[in-house]
């Protein structure tokens, strides 16, 4: 039995909660990653338990907000996990992604001009891993204990200036990583490293819970198909090792050609091929 093969709503931002889980389950997902965001439909349990009914396709992931922040929910990163896997438990969802602290926040400004505008985003250090930081380390082990739901910290990008490697992101290697009990593997993430894929899996390999795939051709999040990661060998490893949790696609809109209808759907269900070709056992051949 291959892993079940999900789809990230945040692949298809740009269209509200019912028409993603509508393209879902027309090309043939075995359910959705939810991303929470500030729009009520993301996070009121009654409206997702009657999407779930109307697509007959169940929230089998949560991920929790990190950009924008749902009212009615505490704004602190620890509470923001706690509501996550307080949802993920009430529609049934194994997993809730998570992401470690960042080492600095944007500070976001227009300035304008007459005729002209710019948009600055300054980063802005921040001092050490913070409260989430201290959470994640010292309680969430016994808080794990007490939910079903596995939380799994998410490997997230680096930068580059020039030759230079820029960590923005705390936690955020294979030693470091090891520290939870729980991992989010994201591929386009380890792309953004220039690091070899199938090796730093092997690294955090009984850590591994759910698995973010996407490729990386210098740009993150694109199809399955285009970039440089081996991502056949990394399903094929998967299978092998019978990996037992979820493979989510997070894509990004821009790489479905989501504004051109036909197209969409037909990477949906490419991208979904790929999986169901690289995950399956050699013996099905």
């Amino acid at each position: 039995m291959t892993s079940p093969i999900i789809l990230s709503t945040g692949s298809l931002f740009n269209f509200d909660l019912d028409t993603a889980m509508a393209l879902a389950a027309e090309t043939g997902f075995d359910g959705v990653e939810l991303m929470v965001d500030w729009r009520r439909e993301t996070h009121h349990l009654p409206h997702l338990e009657k999407l779930m009914a109307r697509h007959n396709l169940p929230i089998l992931a949560v991920h929790s907000p990190f950009a924008s922040f749902p009212p009615g929910w505490k704004h602190d990163p620890v509470s923001l996990i706690q509501h996550s896997v307080c949802l993920a438990e009430s529609l049934g969802a194994q997993t809730v992604v998570v992401h470690p602290p960042a080492r600095w926040v944007r500070l976001q400004s227009v300035v304008l001009a007459p005729q002209r505008h710019w948009k600055l985003s300054i980063p802005i250090p921040v001092a050490g891993p913070g409260a989430l930081g201290r959470w994640l380390q010292q309680e969430l082990p016994h808080f794990q204990a007490q939910t079903a739901v596995k939380i799994a910290v998410e490997n997230m990008p680096r930068r580059w200036l020039g030759p230079w490697q820029l960590e923005p992101y705390h936690f955020n290697n294979a030693r470091q990583l090891n520290q939870f009990q729980h991992l989010t593997l994201d591929t386009t993430h380890v792309g953004t490293w220039r690091a070899d894929l199938l090796e730093f899996y092997r690294q955090i390999k009984p850590q591994v819970a759910h698995i973010h795939l996407s490729n990386f051709n210098g740009h993150e999040h694109q199809l399955l198909y285009n970039g440089s990661l081996p991502l056949a060998a990394f399903l094929a490893e998967l299978t092998k090792d019978q990996f037992a949790g979820l493979v989510s696609l997070e894509l990004g809109p821009t790489s479905l050609q989501a504004e051109d209808e036909v197209r969409l759907r037909k990477n949906l269900r490419d991208s979904l091929a790929f999986c169901q070709k690289a995950l399956a056992p050699l013996d099905s051949y």
